[in-house]
């Protein structure tokens, strides 16, 4: 028996079996023996007496059972809850703007013991470099880190400029790897839908694993094409309509909360214990902020039970056993023999007070994890170096030159979705402000030096100033918002010299910015820090007049094409409906 087999499938040697085995009969001593607990069992919706008896990283036995067991170490709950460690289905760790050894000791504690994350933010700055980066952060880190490999770089042919490639046959370098778990969200749905043969080629590959979707608003003949090639789940879903239209069709439901996109309290009504095991939750972009001061999975499951009264088993079966069974782990997402040893304590289960996480097998020493975190990074060879080739620019870069009574095309934010409906705005002398319209551009960032792509933007709020950023997904070029070409070149010229980042200018100064090192993506800050430059830049964000909660994040989704209805991408104004290029005037 090959001991190094994929530990997605079977991750114990048989030394390893034995010794288990031998514990689970009683004739061997447990490494940790958790006592005075009870188990959640979300398969049957009850709660079981324990104790836990755990060898190495696995359970050996759970119940009265082995009550006197013996074990190197006791561990007294306290009368706690004992429940799996949560998964996150689907997310992007580089849009957390922490790095993954940063992103394990920010959300451990928070009993997030598993997640599932495409790296194709960092992959369309860097391609192979920055894959091979988070899969050396997946191997050395206690967290279960897996990854889906990015299938769309850039997100649509054609329509962005992004910084590399990343063909299939780099893809299937990595297809086996024991940390990869299928195909990342295949966003270019037009595509799959008409059979282009590129795109199969990536299906057939990825068959035997995972195949993720990407594909808001679609229905109908074109849904069932979708899902006819193999597409096997979506986190886009954004009406009761759509979500429950997508699982009637067989694809498996990811119910999404994150900073900007957040469709939790309108799908959450669609979850019944009927089709609990086809749905999910995930936070697809969450910043550190937000998991300091709300949770992570653990604030989407207190949100379900406490606001939507669903039931606590069946809130907790869609953040691990669910998702767990979709992906093929089958040594996570259930409390029970011979499953890894990732538990959550709960002091109260329905508010999900979390007393204590153990990780495979092992109680989590939160200062510990943070006192060796700069060792992690440093040993996980992170691509540093300067991703932006962009010369500095000028008010004379943002040729906005609007006629009154003349006809243009504005893009509307919804806060809380990415989708940007389109509408229409007829040019007054002291149009822009009544409308609460502001000037956007984007501007190429790989050393191409195109002319910045311009365009209106309608419900962001701002009233005075500039933001900028390089977190642009998904091709992650540079994207501003402002009220005068000169601020917005200033806080352009302040993201360059950082090398990538966020930036607020006001006043004709740069008022507050954050330099993300790492592919103009990450910071290398540890997540208390990274947190507070955030609550900085949020104020500055306020004082221009903006009131969306999540400004940057929102911001980023304005040039992804693959999202209706309008975008802006660095070659020009993109009709997601038609999926391709508009004016910005509407010719008369």
């Amino acid at each position: 028996m090959d001991e190094n087999i994929n530990v997605k499938y079977h991750d114990i040697s048989r030394q390893q079996y034995l010794e288990l085995l031998a514990v689970a009969r009683g004739e061997a001593i447990a490494d940790y023996i958790i006592d005075n607990v009870t188990v959640l069992d979300v398969i049957n919706g009850e709660e079981i007496p324990g104790p836990i008896v755990i060898k190495g990283r696995h359970i050996a036995g759970i119940g009265p059972a082995w009550s006197d067991a013996q074990a190197r170490h006791r561990v007294d709950a306290a009368g706690a809850v004992a429940a799996p460690g949560f998964i996150d289905a689907h997310l992007h760790i580089e849009s957390s703007m922490m790095t993954p050894v940063t992103f394990e000791t920010a959300t451990l504690p928070h009993g997030l013991t598993t997640l599932i994350c495409d790296p194709h933010e960092i992959v369309n700055v860097m391609g192979e470099e920055g894959l091979a980066w988070f899969i050396r952060c997946a191997e050395q880190a206690r967290q279960n880190q897996y990854i889906q490999i990015s299938s769309c770089v850039p997100a649509l042919s054609g329509s962005d400029v992004n910084g590399a490639e990343f063909p299939l046959a780099a893809m299937l370098k990595w297809r086996d790897h024991p940390h990869v778990t299928g195909l990342a969200e295949v966003m270019d749905y037009p595509g799959v839908i008409a059979g282009n043969p590129d795109l199969l080629d990536k299906l057939d590959a990825f068959r035997h694993l995972t195949l993720d979707g990407h594909c808001p608003g679609l229905s109908g003949k074109e849904l069932g094409a979708y899902i006819a090639a193999g597409i096997e789940n979506c986190h886009e879903a954004w009406t009761l309509q759509e979500g429950r239209e997508k699982l009637r069709a067989g694809m498996a439901l990811m119910i999404r909360e994150g900073s900007a996109a957040r469709n939790l309290d309108t799908l959450a009504p669609l979850i019944t214990a009927m089709n609990s095991p086809q749905c999910m939750l995930c936070t697809d972009d969450r910043n550190p902020w937000e998991i300091a001061h709300e949770g992570h999975i653990d604030a989407l499951v207190r949100k379900l039970i406490n606001r939507h009264n669903v039931p606590v088993h069946v809130a907790w079966r869609l953040a691990s056993w669910s998702p767990a069974r979709h992906f093929g782990l089958k040594h996570l997402g259930l409390l029970a023999p011979g499953k890894q040893a990732d538990i959550v304590l709960l002091r109260d289960v329905r508010n999900v007070d979390i007393q204590q996480v153990f990780i495979k097998g092992e109680p989590l020493s939160l200062p510990a994890l943070q006192a060796d975190e700069r060792n992690r990074l440093q040993r996980s060879q992170p691509p540093y170096g300067n991703t932006v080739s962009r010369r500095p620019v000028s008010a004379a870069d943002f040729p906005f030159a609007l006629t009154p009574g003349r006809r243009y095309r504005v893009m509307n934010i919804i806060p809380g979705e990415l989708i940007t409906p389109a509408s229409e705005y007829v040019h007054t002398p002291q149009g822009l402000m009544d409308n609460d319209i502001c000037f956007i551009a984007v501007l190429e960032r790989y050393g191409r030096q195109l002319p910045a792509a311009c365009g209106l933007l309608r419900g962001f709020g701002l009233r005075h100033g500039a933001v900028a950023a390089t977190v642009s997904h998904d091709s992650h070029n540079i994207v501003v918002t402002g009220r005068s070409p000169e601020e917005m070149a200033l806080a352009v010229n302040q993201v360059i010299n950082d090398g990538g980042g966020l930036c607020v200018a006001r006043g004709g100064e740069v008022v507050s910015h954050l330099p993300l090192p790492v592919a103009g993506l990450m910071s290398d800050q540890p997540a208390d820090t990274l947190a507070r430059q955030i609550g900085d830049l949020k104020a500055a964000c306020r004082e221009c007049g903006i009131t969306l909660d999540e400004p940057f994040i929102q911001m980023a989704f304005l040039s992804l094409p693959v999202i209706p209805e309008l975008k802006l991408t660095s070659k020009g104004l993109f009709d997601s409906r038609g999926f391709c290029f508009t004016s910005l005037e509407i010719e008369r």
